[in-house]
């Protein structure tokens, strides 16, 4: 008995490997991009769906095995990527009843809802990039350190969205853009990008607008675009960048600190009694 129990483990063991994980990933991966061509779903639809859905019953078992060889769910979720697995996988468990549905399962948009969840298991192949934990860490650092500029630039564009929308929202030839503030955010947001800021007022100058109004309105978009799409913008780059990078330059400056105590402790050797 106890042979069989250690041999089952060792089997779990294999099955858990990260060579294996990685094949069903991969595996799982082009058969999720294989079935949204049309001409392949018509032909091999069925099987695609079946290679699926065992991809899926496959990490289903991995996180189960993974917890048991914890010893406990606390232990396994504190390993960062186990819990950003045991997630995507619990988004995926909705579709384990699909094979049941058959021919109705396109039909609920519920369900057509939970299968866009299946895209996330792509994202496991993120923990089998070298250093990726680190970089994650990095990122992760970066974010915090950038939240404030993030939330500046945030009331930025509320607050020049709620101006866009009492200046140029009573117009009616407007009213698509700056009708209501959420318009006129989503408006403002692709003028912090930088991207075809211009589009907007040349559209509504072929559209008939006044020519005061279109003066008007390049004028406040040269505004909205030179601070929150050149400065602010420019300023969450750098902050993001230099969060980033941290981490390398904490090291240097340990390596340096160090170096600085031997050539102390130097020194204070050639100062002690002996020296001549």
């Amino acid at each position: 008995m106890q042979r069989q129990a250690e041999h089952r483990i060792g089997i779990g063991h294999r099955l858990v490997r990260d060579s294996v994980v990685l094949t069903v990933i991969v595996i799982n991966a082009i058969v999720l991009f294989l079935a949204e061509f049309p001409g392949l779903h018509a032909i091999y639809g069925p099987e695609l769906n079946w290679v699926d859905y065992g991809c899926l019953l496959f990490f289903i078992l991995e996180a189960g095995l993974k917890i048991r060889f914890a010893g406990s769910f606390g232990r396994y979720w504190k390993n960062p990527f186990n819990g950003f697995d045991f997630v995507i996988v619990a988004l995926s468990l909705p579709l384990l009843v699909s094979p049941f549905l058959q021919g109705a399962w396109d039909e609920w948009g519920l369900f057509m809802l939970l299968r866009v969840g299946r895209l996330f298991r792509f994202a496991r192949l993120m923990r089998f990039i070298p250093d990726a934990e680190r970089i994650l860490g990095d990122i992760w650092r970066a974010l915090r350190a950038s939240v404030c500029i993030f939330l500046a630039l945030i009331v930025l564009n509320l607050v020049l969205a709620m101006g866009a929308t009492l200046l140029f929202g009573h117009v009616p030839i407007a009213e698509e853009f700056f009708g209501d503030p959420f318009r006129s955010m989503y408006s403002l947001f692709k003028v912090f990008t930088i991207e075809g800021w211009y589009e907007i007022p040349d559209r509504l100058a072929n559209a008939g607008a006044s020519q005061g109004f279109v003066l008007g309105l390049r004028i406040y978009f040269t505004i909205a675009v030179t601070c929150g799409g050149l400065l602010g913008l420019s300023i969450a780059n750098a902050v993001f960048v230099d969060a980033m990078v941290a981490d390398n330059n904490n090291e240097l400056l340990e390596e340096v600190r160090k170096l600085q105590a031997q050539v102390q402790g130097l020194r204070r050797d050639g100062q002690g009694p002996g020296t001549p």
